[in-house]
């Protein structure tokens, strides 16, 4: 029988936002007793795996921990595992921030234990092959991945080796089929991963006969508290002593991967581990993997496009980092804010939150909203407006860098996809879309801002009792380019629609993006030898950016009517208000997030009607898959009543403007 090297890994939580308060619970539950339990039995060995920001706070506050734990590798108990700083998604980054994350973070680790670390365990095991370069370039001998990303005839707990253009990396299979219970004697728990051994071992070639076999684990802090707490690591040691059999050695993965000489070439595919894949075959479902095909980063992303439209954002902020010149500190601060922004909890999800939760996803765009205004100081800014396929679709989008806001207009819709203010906001546009198994509706066009309806009375009322309602006329087409214009500031779109199926209608919209806000103009034509007489609506959905289930609701709403501005209560919609769900004769709009202190202000050049809605968005929590708040948006509707003669054609304004205060300082 081969000896087998089994290797323990402690991984820390993902936190999105890094909150001080839940790196003390983990501290004081997880790290605390665990380094107690390990300074008491010298044969047990583990790896950690932090990330930066976690083990940052630890050296400020608990300096103590860090002393301990030196003495620990000096006994080879203990190894640190390094990675990205800030734990992103690898494959989603250049080269340049890839390697920068990981030097960061090696630099941080040898500071403080005196030794470099050596190997990698990937956020979500999120692999693609261009990773080789990346590790092996900043000295990383070896990478953790999950057991589902490696081909089943490969897992015969031996290390593989992977190259790509002379460069290669060990790869340690993650067996998470392997995880032990508490419920499981220890005995009966090490006699099983043996027999799974000698069973894995008649299948391969002879030269491997005499190779020790490797198998890792990683436990969650909860497993890991679970284990400790029920006396299970104290049987295993107990276990192991009393066999007087060297079959099963504890180590840790870098020891490990210095004991085998062999190695199993092999191509391990893109993809995630399968806890996370099992999301990314239907919109928060989880749906049981097959052996087909593996589920990528950016397969993910085609179930999730919020988290998409934050990579696309990530890139191009990414991209503006890389060409800029000038301030270096400035330059490399921003760099900062943008290696912050890629944590993977952004992208992906919490260990324990509500799936691709706003929450991170909004501290993500904060992040990069941060790190564009830190650009600007590097050299002298210039509005912009700008034509080029920004979201990777195949279709050009106009990107607007005002110097109050970052908007990006999409030709679907004709409507503001993206919409970040330059006072430490998220993404205003950052919208979900109501879905039947959890709102009780499915909306059947995506939210924006300044996205055209045109309904008849009955499509109407359905519509101002918040129910889905029309064909989607001009909300789900694509818009046409009939001018763009950087010098003149002026993006013309028109799209064509037969309504009703009699009425053949056009609708010109043309935006211009000023320093404050931007102007619409709306022409509406009626093309068809009939009369016309319908509603036509545009709405605006702002998503909450400092969303939190304590306080859904942070925009305050006022409105001018009757040359009077009053405060309209928003808690609940304007259907709830009264019974005809609207509010008549409206000259001005102020609708403003009370959490950031932005208001924004709409001006049509004619009074019209106003309904609004405040949507909460349940999703399914990660590990238990009950629904949970993860994100609200406002959804306000200016209408107007539409009677056109044949030919005739109606000419609609909207000014939008941005105003934004620094937020007053509570006086104690």
């Amino acid at each position: 029988m081969n000896s087998l090297n089994l290797c323990f890994i402690l991984k820390s939580s993902r936190l999105g936002p890094f909150q001080e308060e839940h790196f003390e619970k983990d501290y004081q539950s997880v790290y605390k007793p665990a380094v107690k339990f390990l300074y008491a039995h010298p044969d047990f060995k583990i790896a950690f795996s932090f990330n930066g920001v976690q083990l940052e706070f630890i050296q400020k506050k608990y300096p103590e921990f860090v002393d301990i734990i030196k003495q620990l590798i000096s006994r080879k108990q203990v190894e640190i595992i390094g990675g990205g700083y800030y734990d992103p998604v690898f494959p989603l980054l250049l080269p340049l921030d890839r390697s920068g994350q990981i030097e960061k973070f090696t630099s941080q680790i040898r500071l403080l234990t005196g030794k470099r670390p050596r190997g990698v365990l990937p956020c979500g095991s999120i692999w693609d092959y261009s990773l080789i370069t990346s590790f092996s370039t900043c000295g990383m001998d070896y990478v953790l991945l999950d057991e589902s990303l490696i081909p089943s005839e490969k897992l015969k707990f031996i290390p593989l080796i992977m190259s790509e253009k002379g460069k290669s990396i060990s790869i340690l299979p993650l067996y998470q089929s392997l995880k032990p219970s508490a419920s499981m004697q220890a005995s009966d728990y090490c006699e099983d991963v043996l027999r799974r051994v000698q069973k894995s071992s008649r299948s391969i070639p002879s030269y491997f006969s005499e190779c020790p076999r490797t198998a890792s684990v990683f436990f969650s802090h909860e497993d890991f508290v679970t284990l400790l707490d029920s006396g299970w690591f104290e049987q295993f040691i107990s276990f192991s002593k009393n066999s007087g059999d060297s079959e099963l050695k504890l180590l840790t993965p870098g020891a490990a991967v210095k004991s085998v000489d062999a190695r199993i070439p092999a191509y391990i595919y893109s993809g995630m581990s399968s806890d996370i894949a099992q999301w990314g075959i239907k919109p928060y479902e989880s749906v049981k993997l097959d052996k087909r095909y593996p589920i990528t980063i950016y397969d993910f992303f085609q179930i999730y496009p919020q988290s998409n439209a934050l990579y696309n954002r990530m890139l191009y902020v990414s991209m503006l980092v890389q060409q800029s010149h000038g301030d270096k500190i400035r330059k490399n601060t921003a760099r900062e804010k943008l290696w912050e922004a890629q944590n993977g909890d952004g992208f992906i999800c919490t260990s324990k939150g509500a799936f691709v939760s706003s929450t991170f996803r909004q501290q993500a765009y904060k992040k990069l909203t941060e790190a564009e205004k830190i650009l600007r100081e590097c050299s002298p800014f210039k509005e912009s407006i700008s034509s080029f396929d920004y979201s990777n679709s195949g279709l050009k989008e106009y990107v607007c860098r005002q110097n109050r806001y970052f908007a990006v207009i999409s030709k679907i819709g004709g409507a503001v996809r993206e919409l970040d203010v330059f006072q430490n906001s998220g993404n205003f546009a950052d919208n979900l879309n109501r879905a039947q198994d959890f709102e009780g509706f499915t909306d059947d066009y995506d939210r924006g801002l300044f996205l055209d309806h045109i309904f008849d009375d009955a499509e109407f009322d359905a519509y101002l009792e918040n129910k889905p309602a029309g064909s989607g006329v001009f909300s789900k087409y694509l818009y046409t380019e009939t001018k763009f214009s950087e010098q003149h500031s002026e993006i013309c779109l028109e799209a064509s629609a037969l309504y009703k199926g009699k009425y053949p209608i056009s609708l010109k919209k043309k935006f211009i993006p000023n320093s404050n806000g931007m102007m619409i103009q709306y022409i509406l034509k009626n093309e068809s030898s009939l009369p016309l007489k319908a509603k036509f609506a545009v709405e605006s959905s702002f998503a909450q950016t400092n969303f939190n289930q304590k306080d859904f609701n942070a925009f305050k709403l006022e409105i001018l009517s009757d040359s009077m501005k009053q405060e309209i209560d928003t808690k609940s919609s304007s259907y709830a208000l009264n019974e005809s769900g609207k509010l008549s004769d409206v000259e001005g709009i102020w609708l403003t997030d009370t959490d950031n202190n932005i208001t924004f202000v709409f001006e049509p050049n004619e009074s019209c009607g106003l309904s609004f809605v405040p949507i909460i968005f349940n999703r399914p929590e990660y590990t238990s898959g009950e629904l949970v708040p993860a994100s609200m948006t406002f959804s306000s509707t200016l209408f107007w009543d539409i009677e056109l003669a044949p030919g005739m054609e109606m000419e609609k304004t909207i000014n939008f403007t941005i105003l934004s205060q620094l937020k007053r300082k509570k006086i104690k």
